[in-house]
């Protein structure tokens, strides 16, 4: 049964005159310990987003309205993908995981070059780590093989 559309504005005013002022109380109360922008901040910066975005119906999301080089520039401080990578692989070739410590621990020594390892140095490593380590399908990862204590 389709209402009118008087009736759907009544109910809507009804619903708002009774928990607004609730509403309207607890962001009063907890504003001043939260907010740390002025309303004209907030204002200006959103003036600005409306000005480099638009929404888009068929996406239900804002859009940018840049094109083109300018919309790959990364924001200030933010780091491309590829620097991300370099300093991952740097890391992975200082420090190596300890599964005792639960931690990365930084290697002894050179740091191992992972690029210019051979498939026989790969062979050879994956094979003493399963001499030393089993799957547990509980945990669902390698657990260290405990050595059978002498009798």
């Amino acid at each position: 049964m389709p209402h009118s559309p008087v009736i759907t504005r009544l109910l809507l005013a009804a619903l708002a005159m009774g928990s607004g002022t609730l509403a309207l109380a607890q962001v009063q109360g907890t504003q001043a310990a939260t907010c740390e922008r002025t309303r004209a901040e907030v204002r200006d910066e959103c003036i600005q987003f409306m000005r480099t975005h638009r929404w888009d119906e068929s996406k239900g999301d804002y859009v940018s309205r840049v094109t083109g080089k300018a919309a790959s520039d990364l924001p200030e401080g933010v780091k491309s993908r590829a620097e991300v990578r370099a300093e991952r692989d740097a890391f992975l070739k200082a420090h190596r995981w300890n599964d005792r410590k639960g931690m990365w621990e930084p290697l002894a020594g050179e740091p191992r070059d992972l690029v210019t390892r051979s498939r026989a140095e790969v062979r050879q490593e994956t094979e003493a780590f399963m001499r030393t380590h089993r799957w547990d399908e509980e945990t669902e990862s390698y657990v260290e093989l405990r050595p059978a204590k002498p009798k």
